[in-house]
């Protein structure tokens, strides 16, 4: 066995102690932050939107220089440890700002350090379960399901406490994330490392135009995670229907993780991103053309298309696509692509369609998702012709 690197027991473990624990903070953050600023600091819907934006910037720009400091050094580990540390330091500050400019800055600086983190760790967990031998859908899944029982569980015990809860709640999450960086596997990485695995990466056009189709399909999301609810609401749907309904996503996301390891794990990247986008497309031309509650519960299982196929489309094609040096600066991109600048467009035009049109802003988002599967068909079209040029141009072996 090579030196450090991890027993399947430990390394799966390590990996899904941190995946619990900073899953669990994301739930927290995006379902019932936005609750904090309004009820604890008298935020208006708009500013709770601004001061959410700094992340978002912040996330874009830090995140591949992150990833690209864990390529160079190979410590991904101790990355990720000093991450969620500053990150406590981070919401702390936060906690003690109540002007609209601190709350933007504290914001700023959180999303320069725990968005970050969920790339790197997605490196760490694929090099590790090729390492120890286990399914990375497996691990991947504890966080959709950490996530998924925090959200339930927070929901239900905020109808009988407080929003300030939210932020203690955080703050013992994000607690919980550092201590859990201290048992993550350190795993042997490559000898050889680039000076800027980042430029190298952005002047190879194949791996641009799969951060624009990963980004297409999964920025098609923002209008959902926008406004869904309230579309829903004003159509009279219950707020806690619509909770279920968005739950009823994350469980269609943790079953497909569950079962990756057979049919769809053998899928071509591409393959999967084409899937992903296909699905995105319909699911977003139902949920705009209909407010039936059972159509929209069983079309909200598309959710294992929309986003978990292109998920783990776009770590596939990664995979394959870059060297073991350029993964963790690979991930970042892909997290600024997908997270960061596919989200904003996304969700700026989805939001200025829905204010003059509402529900063909879902067709809009629809359009963006078949953006999306063309280009993942032009990316397997050279690949396949790459394919045949080698062929064509290797020489076959004398009888």
């Amino acid at each position: 066995m090579v030196e450090n690197e991890p027993s399947r027991l430990g390394a799966f473990r390590g990996l899904a102690v941190f995946y619990a624990a900073s899953f669990a903070v994301l739930g927290v953050y995006m379902q019932f932050f936005p609750l904090w600023l309004k009820e604890q600091r008298g935020l208006t819907e708009d500013l709770i939107t601004v001061v959410l934006s700094a992340q978002t910037i912040s996330r874009t720009i830090a995140g591949p220089l992150w990833s690209q400091r864990v390529d160079r050094t190979g410590r991904p580990r101790r990355m990720l440890l000093g991450l969620s540390a500053a990150s406590v330091l981070a919401f702390v500050a936060m906690g003690l700002v109540h002007s609209e400019v601190g709350l933007w800055v504290c914001a700023f600086a959180f999303g320069c350090l725990y968005p970050p983190m969920h790339p790197i760790l997605d490196s760490l967990a694929l090099q590790t379960s090729q390492q120890a031998g286990f399914a990375y859908g497996r691990v991947r899944m504890i966080g959709s399901l950490s996530f998924l029982v925090v959200i339930l569980v927070v929901g239900w015990w905020l109808r009988f406490s407080s929003s300030a809860v939210v932020f203690w709640l955080l703050l013992s999450g994000l607690g919980l994330t550092t201590a859990a960086a201290c048992g993550l596997p350190q795993v042997a990485g490559p000898e050889v490392r680039e000076r800027a695995p980042l430029f190298a990466l952005l002047r190879r056009g194949p791996f641009v135009l799969l951060l624009i189709a990963s980004a297409a399909i999964q920025g098609s999301h923002a209008t959902y995670y926008n406004l869904s609810t309230v579309s829903w609401t004003e159509h009279g749907i219950s707020t806690f229907t619509a909770g279920m309904l968005w739950s009823e996503g994350v469980l269609a996301e943790i079953v497909l993780f569950y079962f990756a390891r057979g049919r769809f794990e053998r899928l071509r990247p591409t393959t999967l991103l084409m899937l992903g986008g296909c699905g995105a497309a319909v699911r977003w031309m139902v949920i705009g053309s209909t407010t039936s509650v059972p159509v929209l519960f069983l079309t909200n299982w598309l959710h294992a298309l929309s986003f978990t196929c292109t998920y783990l489309g776009s770590l596939r094609a990664l995979e394959r696509r870059t060297e073991p040096s350029q993964r963790a600066t690979a991930q970042g991109l892909m997290g600024a692509a997908t997270s960061g600048i596919g989200m904003v467009v996304c969700g700026l035009l989805g939001g200025y369609v829905y204010r003059r049109w509402a529900g063909l802003a879902f067709f809009l988002m629809a359009a963006f998702a078949l953006l999306g599967t063309g280009i993942a068909f032009l990316l397997r079209r050279q690949a396949n012709r790459a394919a045949v040029e080698l062929n064509a141009n290797t020489p076959s072996s004398p009888e």
